[in-house]
């Protein structure tokens, strides 16, 4: 198409290419009783490419929860909530408000929320700060902001060293600095230096912060309130939003609010809660479910056999010198190739011996960084585990033996990267 950037047709050629090659855009039927196997072309692979950490999407408790609120209140009712809410909708938020131990306000998905939630929470004298792997969700909303006038910037992924040094040039100029972040990022599954963020909202007085814990629900911290708020319980000048799907299993998103009066702003002025219509019910009783189950000590039982199978995968990959891009204690992990050559080659090699992960490319990270991202979740078992690193590091080795891999460039390539973060 003529009217393509170069940047577009290269994105959309290599999209085009893996789906062809039959690694992305696969056609999948699920296991109907377990998250654990997938179906690709009716061959069973053991799931390592969904988000749903703790398992509460396959929770017959959650399907219940579901399929009452089907029965007592229909598929979909089309009402902006500016008029009224079901009472659902009410106690959910009341459920998330005891988990989080803040105000909360609930969205149709994040994507959503971010549109609803920023453009009211920072001005148009005001700075945005982002990182350089935040979120693209997050990044479509700062474009448009941009758009409307607001000065954005983006620094190195988690150099906080170059997040103050910037903090003091636009205070000068800003009423507010703005920093946007994940907690958890999506790629290689490392986290933002959330206590280096606090010591910063602390020293500035202009300084505030907006964090996409997306990736950080459920798994972690008190009741299951996740990465951002088990680091910095709160703060005054922290705005959040956490995804209710991936670690906590359900559907929509959670606006947190430092108080009361920032979540009735958003109710009443985010135009994308206002004109959009509300989640489906069925979203709602699940999700409210499983803030029940967040409520109780059985978050804790989940959260300890997660963290097992994490510690397991991170001595094991060790052990067998793979090359992961970091080793962080999140259920995220990423196995550096290199080239997208490597990429298919390695997905299409685990494919045909039983396994299913997700592929990672430009635009998402660089492209001598490509490589595959796989997902912990308690669906999989300690063997799961262990004959997935066996085959990615035998599959390595038969490559090495004959010169078509060289897993020690391969860290060298993330190696340089690191420095480069840290050198600019």
């Amino acid at each position: 198409m003529k009217h393509l950037s170069k940047q577009l047709q290269f994105i959309n050629d290599v999209y085009n290419h893996a789906t062809d090659i039959g690694v992305i855009r696969l056609k999948a039927r699920k296991d109907e009783y377990s998250n654990r196997v997938i179906h690709i072309e009716e061959k069973p692979l053991v799931n390592f490419a969904t988000n749903n950490f703790l398992g509460f999407e396959t929770d017959p408790r959650v399907k219940e929860a579901a399929i009452d609120g089907i029965n007592r209140y229909g598929v979909f009712t089309s009402v902006s909530r500016t008029y009224f809410s079901y009472e659902h909708y009410l106690e959910l938020e009341d459920k998330l408000e005891k988990i989080f131990g803040l105000p909360v306000f609930i969205s149709n998905n994040t994507s959503l929320g971010h549109f609803s939630y920023l453009p009211i929470i920072i001005g148009k004298n005001d700075a945005i700060i982002t990182d350089q792997f935040l979120h693209a969700s997050v990044q479509v909303a700062v474009q448009y902001m941009k758009g409307g006038g607001v000065y954005n910037e983006m620094i190195r992924h988690n150099k906080m060293d170059d997040l103050e040094a910037r903090i003091k040039v636009l205070s000068e100029s800003y009423d507010r600095v703005w920093y946007l972040a994940d907690s958890v990022y999506s790629m290689h599954g490392d986290v933002a230096p959330m206590k280096d963020i606090e010591v910063l909202l602390n020293t500035y007085d202009k300084f505030h912060v907006y964090i996409d814990d997306a990736h950080g629900m459920s798994w972690i911290g008190e009741n299951g309130k996740g990465y951002c708020f088990h680091s910095i319980p709160k703060h005054e000048k922290l705005y959040a939003i956490c995804a209710l799907n991936k670690g906590f299993g359900g559907t929509s998103a959670a606006l947190v609010f430092p108080n009361k009066e920032t979540k009735e702003l958003v109710h009443n002025c985010g135009f994308p809660v206002i004109f959009s219509s509300p989640t489906m019910h069925a979203g709602v009783t699940a999700a409210s479910k499983i803030a029940d189950i967040h409520l109780s000590v059985e978050i804790y039982e989940k959260q300890i056999m997660l963290s097992e199978r994490i510690e397991y995968f991170n001595r094991r990959a060790k052990e067998l010198n793979l090359p992961l891009a970091n080793k962080c204690h999140t259920p995220i992990f990423y196995l550096g190739l290199g080239s997208l050559e490597e990429v298919f080659r390695f997905s299409k090699h685990l494919q045909s011996r039983g396994f299913l992960m997700n592929v990672a490319s430009a635009p998402s990270v660089p492209m001598n960084q490509s490589g595959l991202r796989f997902i912990l979740g308690l669906h999989q078992t300690i063997d799961d585990i262990e004959n997935l690193l066996c085959e990615i590091a035998q599959f390595m080795e038969d490559l090495e033996k004959t010169g078509q891999f060289n897993r020690e460039n391969i860290m060298k390539v993330f190696r340089r990267a690191e420095r480069k973060r840290e050198l600019i």
